[in-house]
C-alpha cells in the first residue's frame, strides 16, 4: 500500500473515532479532509448489477464519484476497453465486464466534459461490433474551506424569520386573516401557508419583543389550514389543499388550471407538522387534535402494500396518475406523534411502508420528483431525480432513536448520491452567472429540470450530513455541511432575505417560505452542533 493511502486511512480512523467539540470548528484539516474525500471520489455510488439492482442514473449528466454505466454484453467479448476522453488526454482500461466503475482512470481525468467509449475485443484482442458511447461532466470535488463567515448561525437563522414576518408573506396573513393571492405562492396552501405557521412560530420562541405579534399571524395561517381543509367524513378528512385559486383568481396560474380538483397525497403533512409547532407554542390542543387527524387519515388510506398515491382528486380521494407517493415525511409525522406526544397507533402504517419504501425506493435509488408544480405523469423512472426525496429518507431514517447499521450504511449512500448528482462545490455563483469576482459558493440544485442553486436543497443536503455526522462522526461529512451552510450566509442579504434561487437577489414575491423555512432549520440546527 502507497505510504500516502496508508496515511489517509489512518487519518479517517481517527475522524470517525471520537466526537470533538466544534465550537469554531478549527480542528478540520482540510488538507487531510481533501485527501480522504479525493479517495472516496473513486468509489462508485449505489453501483448497478444487472438482473439485482437497476443502474439508477441512465439520465445523469454530471458525477463527482466514479461512475459505472449499464453497458450491454456484446457475443463473442473476451473483454472490453474503456477509453476515456477529456481535454487533451485519453484514459484506457480494460475490464472483464462492460459495467464496471470508471475507478482505475477517475483520479487522472481532468474535469469538465468526458467522452466515454467501451470497445468489446475478442481473445486476439480484435474489436467485436460497435462501441459503446455515453457522454458526461466529471464535477469538481470537495476541497475545503470556502471562504470564512459569520459563525453567528442562529442569528441569520432568527433574521431569516425575521424577514419573513416583516414582509407580504407574513404580513398579509396579520391585516386580514385570510389567504391573500397577493403573495403569488400563497396558491401553494399546504406548503406555503403551513411553512408561514411555521417560521413565525420559530420566531415567536426565539424573538420575545415579536411574539405576540408572531403567534397572530401563526394562528390566522394555522386557522385557515384547519377553514379549508376537507370535512370529517370525506375520503381526505382533515386534509387542507395544494392548490388554492382564492377570490384574486392569481397565483401561478397553468399550475392551478391544470390541477383543478386534484392534490398532492404528501402534503398534508406540511399542515400536521406546522400545527404541532404551533401546539408546542401555545398548547391549544385543537392544533394538536387536527395533526393527530391528518395522520389518521393517512392510516386509514394507506393501501395493502402500504403505500399511498402520488396525486388524487381532493373530493374523492381517486388517484389522477399511478404514480405512489414517496411516504417519508408521513412516517416522520408518525414518529413525532409517537415519540413528542405518545399517541400510539401507527405502528402497523409505519412497518407496512418501510417495507414498500426500502423495497420500491431504497433498493432502486428511483428518487423521482415528486413536486406540485411538475407533470411528474410525463417522466420515466429515474428521468427528473431530485436530492428532496434522498434526503427526507436520510431525516427519517437517522432521527430514529437507534438506526441500525443497513440504515446508517443506506442513508450515506443516499448522502453521496445527493452530492454526486445534485451539489456543485466549484461553480461559485459568479463562475456559473458571469460575475467573476465572486467566491466560490457551494450550492445543491433540486432536481434534473431544475439545475439552478435553491437554498432549500442546499439546506437540505447540509442537514443529511449533518446527520451522517451525529451518527457517524465524520468529520468530512461535518465539513461538507459546514461549507453548505455557510452559502446561506453568504447568499443572505441584509434584510435577512435569503433568496430561494441563490444566484438571484429577489424582492418578497419570489421567496417560497418553505424553503426558507428549511434554511432557518439547517442554520439553527447547525448553531446548536457548533455550540
Amino acid at each position: 500500500m502507497k505510504k500516502s493511502l496508508l496515511i489517509i486511512l489512518v487519518a479517517m480512523c481517527c475522524m470517525t473515532a471520537c466526537k470533538p467539540k466544534i465550537h469554531g470548528l478549527s480542528f478540520l484539516d482540510y488538507d487531510v479532509l481533501n485527501q480522504v474525500a479525493v479517495q472516496e471520489y473513486l468509489q462508485p455510488v449505489h453501483p448497478g448489477v444487472r438482473g439485482e439492482v437497476p443502474f439508477w442514473n441512465k439520465f445523469s449528466f454530471k458525477f463527482i464519484y466514479a461512475p459505472a454505466f449499464d453497458f450491454d454484453d456484446v457475443d463473442g467479448a473476451a473483454a472490453y476497453v474503456f477509453s476515456a476522453a477529456g481535454g487533451d488526454n485519453t484514459m484506457l482500461f480494460t475490464s472483464d465486464t462492460p459495467r464496471a466503475a470508471l475507478t482505475p482512470v477517475w483520479g487522472e481525468l481532468p474535469y469538465g466534459d468526458i467522452a466515454l467509449s467501451v470497445q468489446a475485443i475478442d481473445a486476439d484482442k480484435q474489436p467485436v461490433g460497435e462501441p459503446q458511447v455515453r457522454n458526461f461532466k466529471k464535477d469538481y470535488p470537495f476541497i475545503g474551506p470556502y471562504g470564512a463567515v459569520s459563525d453567528d448561525y442562529f442569528g441569520a437563522a432568527l433574521k431569516a424569520a425575521e424577514y419573513i414576518h416583516t414582509c407580504p408573506i407574513g404580513q398579509l396573513w396579520l391585516e386580514n386573516g385570510e389567504p391573500n393571492l397577493g403573495y403569488r405562492f400563497n396558491c401553494y396552501a399546504c406548503k406555503i401557508w403551513s411553512a408561514t405557521v411555521q417560521c413565525e412560530c420559530f420566531l415567536a420562541k426565539n424573538k420575545p419583543e415579536l411574539k405576540d405579534e408572531a403567534l397572530k399571524i401563526a394562528r390566522n395561517a394555522a386557522a385557515a389550514l384547519m377553514k379549508y381543509a376537507r370535512p370529517a367524513g370525506e375520503p381526505l378528512a382533515y386534509f387542507p389543499p395544494t392548490y388554492f385559486r382564492g377570490n384574486e383568481g392569481e397565483g401561478i396560474t397553468g399550475v392551478l388550471d391544470r390541477n383543478q380538483e386534484t392534490t398532492m397525497f404528501v402534503e398534508a403533512v406540511c399542515a400536521a407538522k406546522a400545527l404541532l409547532d404551533l401546539y408546542d407554542i401555545t398548547k391549544d390542543k385543537k392544533y394538536l387534535n387536527f395533526a393527530r387527524n391528518i395522520a389518521q387519515t393517512y392510516r386509514n388510506t394507506q393501501a395493502a402494500d402500504g403505500s399511498w398515491p402520488m396525486k388524487v382528486n381532493y373530493y374523492t380521494g381517486e388517484p389522477t396518475i399511478p404514480a405512489p407517493c414517496m411516504p417519508t415525511t408521513i412516517l416522520q409525522l408518525a414518529q413525532r406523534l409517537k415519540d413528542q406526544y405518545k399517541v400510539k397507533g401507527f405502528e402497523d402504517m409505519v412497518a407496512k411502508s418501510e417495507e414498500w419504501l426500502w423495497k420500491n425506493t431504497l433498493a432502486t435509488f428511483n428518487f423521482n420528483g415528486q413536486f406540485e408544480d411538475v407533470r411528474v405523469e410525463d417522466h420515466a423512472p429515474f428521468q427528473d431525480l431530485t436530492n428532496c426525496v434522498a434526503v427526507d429518507c436520510i431525516d427519517y431514517l437517522l432521527a430514529k432513536r437507534k438506526p441500525t447499521e443497513k440504515e446508517v450504511k443506506t442513508c450515506f449512500e443516499m448522502a453521496r448520491f445527493a452530492e454526486d448528482q445534485f451539489t456543485l462545490w466549484n461553480s461559485p455563483l459568479g463562475d456559473v452567472y458571469s460575475d467573476s469576482s465572486r467566491e466560490r459558493i457551494p450550492f445543491v440544485y433540486e432536481q434534473f429540470d431544475f439545475q439552478v442553486p435553491v437554498d432549500h436543497s442546499t439546506a437540505g443536503v447540509a442537514m443529511a450530513w449533518m446527520r451522517i455526522y451525529e451518527r457517524t462522526s465524520n468529520l468530512l461529512a461535518l465539513a461538507k455541511a459546514k461549507a453548505l451552510v455557510d452559502s446561506l450566509i453568504k447568499v443572505q442579504k441584509e434584510d435577512g432575505c435569503i433568496p430561494t434561487v441563490m444566484h438571484n437577489m429577489e424582492d418578497c414575491n419570489d421567496i417560497w417560505a418553505n424553503c426558507t423555512f428549511q434554511s432557518i432549520t439547517a442554520l439553527s440546527r447547525f448553531a446548536e452542533l457548533a455550540k
